[in-house]
């Protein structure tokens, strides 16, 4: 597919970040997902695509300098961090919550808060987030629960037993 679409110049924040991580042991855990973070900078990044066109994606948040395309759903997923504690509108709610002291993600979006947000956030000159924690998945039977294998939990089973704190995190 060729078509036209805004970027953010990730690359050019690749090397200050790689830095950031080695100056801060702990802000990626556990570990072996910091070292997954560490490889996957140790390699060129490409820049990040922004944007999808509304020709061809007509859901989505209008970019605000172009009404002809919409912004990309992680790009503006990751702004919400910052613009719910009032970026850009209630400093002093902003300075209460940010920088985070730790976010908890699952694995499979590491990549997300622990390369492409932290470089969004050096390109706006915004203290990072204290730590990354990336947690496993909940397994039931040995296996990442899923839809497909019906195999879920219903949430009352767990806190009736672990407390509603447990389960969140």
């Amino acid at each position: 597919v060729t078509e036209r679409n805004y970027f953010f110049r990730m690359s050019a924040y690749q090397e200050r970040l790689k830095t950031w991580i080695q100056d801060h042991p702990s802000c990626i855990q556990p570990e072996n997902r910091r070292n997954e973070v560490m490889g996957f900078l140790s390699k060129p990044i490409n820049d990040l695509c922004i944007s999808r066109p509304k020709s061809r994606l007509s859901w989505g948040i209008p970019l605000p300098f172009d009404e002809e395309y919409v912004t990309y759903v992680w790009f503006d997923a990751l702004l919400n961090y910052l613009t719910a504690i009032g970026y850009g509108q209630d400093e002093q709610k902003l300075n209460q919550y940010w920088p985070a002291d730790i976010h908890i993600v699952g694995k499979e979006i590491l990549r997300f808060h622990a390369v492409i947000w932290p470089a969004m956030l050096l390109a706006a000159e915004i203290e990072l987030p204290k730590q990354v924690f990336a947690h496993g998945w909940l397994l039931v039977g040995g296996e990442k629960m899923s839809k497909s294998k019906l195999n879920g939990i219903v949430p009352e089973q767990i806190t009736s037993v672990f407390g509603s704190d447990a389960f969140r995190y």
